[in-house]
């Protein structure tokens, strides 16, 4: 998204500013630098709006989060993970607390060390639920602020700024993923790493030093919050790097030597600093071989783009039926744009088509989506084999094969709201009324069909107190082994997950909803590996499911004691029973369970305890 531009289009004295020589690169020159005031009003805006989206859940921040549960919950267990193991000397990259008895290597869940170590003061103090609402305020409020940041450099009005920022808090990617995707609402260190990246380019005498540090250093902040945001960074700014080049190929040339040197101490840097998680990722325990998503399923649908998915205010029922269709299911379903802001785009880029800064966004903005739109179009639901895309070949690269597609869509609204904020800037703000008027009205048109549908509406937590700081799981020794059932061991049981943060990781749990390694290194999900083939597994599966037992063995309960006891499990506790949105199935894993215990639980702060001795069942 970075590259070189004209800062005075052609026949439009308007557009004129003064910049300093130093600045010049290929008839660009960066522009204003954002004053103290200008910034802290900025802050405060996005902070209000977040609050705005996230607003249900500030009545009981402790119980209630925005969205969805299943994924949130997993996060929140990161959230308590990183502080917990620092704290206790264990080592917080393998996860040895979950999916026993080899654990998950958590650089390959694609957690966030980062925010994680950042929020453990709000954690300790007011636990996990609450530093998941502070990092969905929080990280929204810095997205924007930090593409404010970087467009103010570019227009003339903060207020042009202003507004492209707020497509990154509001807009179809930001709030679509707050229903339950925070980590990947991580990504304010991107317009960051824009800023330093064009500063290389357009002046020739900048400090490869402090440049270097600084995009090494934002990079490694980013790989720590997550992963694949970086990779999606590294992949669209090369390719705005070969757009420029295309432009303009002498002065890139001219900037090649200084470009690599700079690139060099960024590396030293990120490497120092990212150099032990990236080296536990790859050769360190428990680690994946092979993509773990299934693919050509998490793409931009091309009917997205005119169709809003879920998290717009504005969707018709016609429009729900359609999205109901697209195979990346709600959270990835964020690729819209509208009708009003594709013409506003065209016309906006048509119009400035002397600067070349846009033009490089622009162009680096349509290359992200049709990264976005997969290995195959898909239209309506429909993938076509026929029409195959670029995006095959990241899905024959390794590593790169675990991007979703789909969320090359960040990168798409980072190209946008540099649009909406030259429009606003030279269209809206400046020229004569008539014009400023047709601007405004089309820039309207633009906010009511991106609107998102606000406030999120708040998931409220059931946790038994037994699990709570205070709650009788305080009475087990710390890292007892427990079987903690609803069976976690998939998107519709997480609720175990949540339980153990909010207990303060007060037992090792059998399972965990984690990505973790297959016994060839093959990536799988929660505790169906381990041992592999697990009978008990299996059983609770379909009892959750509200199915038989029998396809599974002829002596389920024994299998479980065979199973449960080479894992070392001391005591099975149950909390409030789901799976999925079925919530009557308590009654047939209680049974189950009480001949595995050999003999009826003991009611406790909501939970049922059952001490397990390890001993053969009596017949």
């Amino acid at each position: 998204m970075t590259g070189p531009a004209e800062s005075t289009p052609r026949g439009d004295a308007a557009d004129e500013v003064a910049g300093h020589p130093a600045d010049r690169f290929g008839g660009w020159r960066a522009r204003r630098i954002a004053r103290p005031g200008a910034r802290a009003c900025a802050l405060a805006g996005y902070l209000v709006a977040a609050f705005a989206l996230t607003l249900p859940v500030w009545s009981s921040p402790a119980t209630k989060w925005p969205g969805f549960p299943s994924d949130p919950m997993a996060y929140m267990e990161y959230l308590g993970w990183y502080p917990f193991a620092i704290a206790h000397g264990l080592n917080p990259l393998l996860n040895t607390y979950v999916n026993l008895p080899h654990g998950t290597n958590m650089m390959w869940d694609t957690t966030f060390p980062f925010a994680s170590v950042a929020l453990w003061p709000v954690t300790a103090l007011f636990g996990v639920i609450v530093s998941y609402n502070v990092a969905i305020v929080g990280a929204l409020a810095l997205d924007g602020w930090c593409t404010f940041l970087w467009l103010r450099r570019h227009v003339r009005q903060p207020l042009a700024a202003w507004i492209g920022g707020l497509l990154m808090v509001l807009g179809p990617y930001a709030a679509t993923r707050a229903h339950g995707h925070m980590g990947l609402l991580l990504f304010f260190a991107v317009p960051l790493l824009f800023i330093a990246t064009e500063r290389v380019l357009v002046d020739p005498r900048h400090s490869h030093l402090r440049w270097g540090v600084a995009i090494g250093a934002l990079a490694a902040i980013q790989l720590l919050c997550w992963e694949e945001t970086l990779a999606l960074f590294v992949i669209c700014v090369g390719g705005a790097l070969v757009i420029a080049g295309l432009f303009f190929p002498r002065a890139v040339r001219g900037r090649l030597i200084p470009l690599a040197k700079t690139l060099g101490v960024a590396l030293v840097v990120f490497v120092v600093i990212a150099g032990v998680p990236l080296g536990y990722q790859f050769f360190g325990p428990v680690r994946i071989v092979g993509s773990i998503q299934a693919p050509n399923t998490y793409v931009t649908d091309l009917v997205n783009l005119i169709v809003p998915g879920g998290g717009a205010a504005l969707q018709p029922q016609f429009a729900a039926t359609l999205a109901g269709r697209w195979t990346g299911g709600f959270m990835e379903a964020d690729a819209y744009i509208g009708i009003p802001l594709i013409l506003v785009s065209v016309y906006t880029v048509i119009r400035w088509r002397h600067d070349r800064w846009l033009r490089v966004v622009a162009l680096a903005a349509a290359a992200a989506l049709v990264w976005s739109l997969g290995a195959f179009l898909h239209i309506d639901g429909i993938t076509h084999h026929l029409l195959p895309l670029p995006g095959r070949l990241l899905a024959h690269l390794p590593v790169l094969d675990n991007i979703l597609p789909a969320r090359f869509d960040l990168f798409v609204d980072l190209g946008l709201a540099a649009i909406i904020a030259i429009f606003v800037d030279r269209a809206a703000l400046a020229g004569k009324w008539f014009g400023r008027l047709a601007a405004g009205f089309a820039f309207l048109l633009v906010c009511v069909t991106l609107a998102p549908s606000m406030p999120i509406s708040a998931y409220t937590t059931d946790t038994p107190q037994y699990f709570l700081p205070g709650g009788d799981i305080g009475t087990l020794h710390q890292g007892t082994i427990a079987l903690v059932v609803p069976y976690g061991d998939s998107l519709l049981t997480m609720d175990p997950m949540l339980w153990q943060a909010e207990s303060g990781f007060r037992v090792r749990m059998v399972a965990g909803a984690l990505y973790t390694a297959g016994p060839n290194g093959s990536a799988m999900f929660g505790g169906s590996l381990w041992p592999a083939g697990s009978t008990f597994d299996c059983v609770m599966q379909l009892l959750q499911a509200g199915m038989s037992t029998t396809p599974c063995t002829a002596d389920p309960v024994g299998a479980a004691r065979t199973e449960l006891n080479q894992l070392g499990v001391k005591v099975i506790l149950m909390g409030p029973m789901a799976y999925g949105e079925q919530p009557a199935l308590q009654k047939p894993v209680e049974d189950y369970l009480d001949q595995v215990a050999g003999g009826p639980p003991r009611s406790d702060e909501g939970a049922l305890v059952w001490n397990y001795d390890g001993e053969p069942a009596q017949s």
